[in-house]
């Protein structure tokens, strides 16, 4: 097991996508089961959209 921000993961996997990130999503921790070097961009994509997900879950809305 291995524990990186998502910025690490972006930036080794789909650096095309870090740009549309927010702050938080980047800053965000991730446990990865197999390490880093096994995700491919479809594994990324789905941590990519968990984190948002998870992220929108916490915001305050008024």
């Amino acid at each position: 097991m291995e524990t990186v921000k998502l910025a690490t993961i972006i930036n080794t996997v789909m650096p095309e996508v870090h740009h549309v990130l927010r702050t938080e999503e980047l800053n965000a921790f991730i446990v990865l089961r197999n390490g880093i070097q096994n995700l491919d961009k479809h594994d990324v994509l789905e941590i990519v959209e968990a984190t948002i997900n998870n992220a929108k879950r916490s915001a305050i809305y008024h």
